[in-house]
């Protein structure tokens, strides 16, 4: 058991999910790439190469965490995000930004299944996994409560100048670095402590990953997550286009008259819907213990899905969108994150995690090519919808024929709050 006590462990963890995404520059990025003059389908392409990234990456360094330990692997992502966040400063053309984000995704490998791997682990050696999905949720309403701050100032520092943001996301990044060596080690990786918990070879590494994900309690869940990850998510890089359209559409002469440049609004919108997504993650244990994973892993995707297909019809319906796009992924996330860790053995459990990550990835290809396409074609409402209306007939389709969730499964109540 670790020597620290479960309160300051998770006190360690919510700091370091405090600070594990530099919000600054996420309001602004995409126009920053417009600026630099990459197209729609280039930033399309870039997100596709960003998908490769992650889907030879994430099996490779699942078992690296797995290896050196779990903390050890937040620890070279937390790293290479400090390399993404920096080369903003230095990029101008397709080249140079496809290096930043490929950083940013090949960190995000070693973090992926390492911190869910972690968190699970140590609330375990704790008596407490039972606490998961409060933990997880809470962590990630945190870091959320943060994003609203660092929006909202980084849409500001946009506009005052377009590498202000990225300056304050590179001193971020090297605080979480700080704060994610803080974090102890689980007890299998700690020198100081004798066990005889096994640790996985990278010989065992696939036939582990084989059995887990071929079980009738994970394999249907991981193609529902995949179809959820690629027609849902994709969204989330349209966004700034879509909100910058809509905004000169609608309230434009208004923002030129109060003096508020569209970037400071963009980060404001962002700020909006981050609080959402931080009160969406917060209850998410709530919301479970009220409709059990099976309803919520239905309901709340399909309602996302529906409002991107009304967007497409009633363009003024974005907003919302991005509201119910927002809150609903951020209170599906601790919930899906604690049903797939009920499912698996700790041995192996970041190669695990990172494995479905990778599977998401793969799926999430074809979505993303074929809306830069449509968004390049026609416009990026109109791909959005197609994408909802897509994912409503692959759920409805899934639920009927192979229900992701079984119906006998119960997920553990979550605990009393500390």
């Amino acid at each position: 058991m670790s020597r620290l006590s479960k309160s300051a462990v998770i006190t360690r963890y919510y700091l370091y999910r405090a600070t594990a995404r530099p919000g600054f520059h996420y309001p602004v990025y995409t126009l920053f790439l417009l600026w630099n003059g990459l197209s729609f389908a280039q930033i399309g392409l870039i997100a596709t190469i960003q998908a490769v990234v992650v889907v030879t990456g994430e099996v490779p360094t699942g078992y690296v965490g797995d290896r050196i330990g779990r903390r050890n692997s937040l620890a070279v992502g937390s790293a290479l995000m400090v390399v993404s966040n920096a080369s903003y400063l230095v990029a101008t053309d397709f080249v140079g930004f496809t290096f930043t984000f490929v950083m940013l995704s090949f960190g995000g490998t070693f973090i992926s299944g390492s911190g869910t791997a972690w968190l699970y682990d140590t609330l375990a050696e704790h008596d407490v996994e039972d606490e998961f999905t409060r933990v997880q949720g809470r962590g990630r309403a945190i870091g959320q409560w943060v994003s609203v701050v660092t929006l909202i100032a980084g849409g500001g520092l946009y506009a005052t100048n377009r590498f202000y943001p990225f300056y304050a996301g590179v001193a971020v990044a090297l605080l979480n670095l700080v704060l994610v060596l803080r974090l102890p080690q689980n007890r299998a990786y700690d020198d100081d402590e004798d066990t005889d918990e096994e640790v996985l070879t990278i010989v065992d590494a696939l036939p582990v990953i084989r059995e887990q994900l071929a079980a009738p309690s994970l394999r249907s869940f991981v193609v529902y997550l995949s179809l959820f990850s690629g027609a849902i998510l994709t969204m989330d890089m349209w966004i700034q286009p879509i909100a910058q359209t809509s905004l000169e559409a609608s309230v434009g002469p208004t923002l030129e008259r109060w003096g508020l440049a569209e970037p400071t609004t963009i980060g404001f919108l962002y700020a909006s819907f981050t609080v959402v997504s931080a009160v969406s993650s917060d209850y998410a244990s709530d919301l479970e213990s009220l409709l059990g994973v099976r309803k919520t892993m239905f309901l709340v995707p399909v309602g996302i899905a529906a409002t991107y297909v009304a967007a497409g019809l009633v363009p003024v319906l974005a907003f919302p969108m991005f509201f119910a796009m927002k809150g609903g992924s951020s209170v599906l996330r601790p919930i899906y994150q604690g049903y797939i860790n009920d499912q698996v053995q700790s041995v192996g459990r970041a190669t695990l995690l990172s494995s479905v990550a990778m599977l998401r990835s793969v799926a999430g290809i074809p979505f993303r090519v074929g809306s830069g396409v449509l968004a390049t074609w026609w416009s990026t409402l109109d791909a959005v919808a197609l994408l909802g209306g897509v994912f409503i007939v692959g759920a409805v389709l899934l639920f009927a024929l192979s229900p992701p969730v079984k119906s006998g499964y119960d997920a553990p109540a979550a605990s009393a709050a500390d």
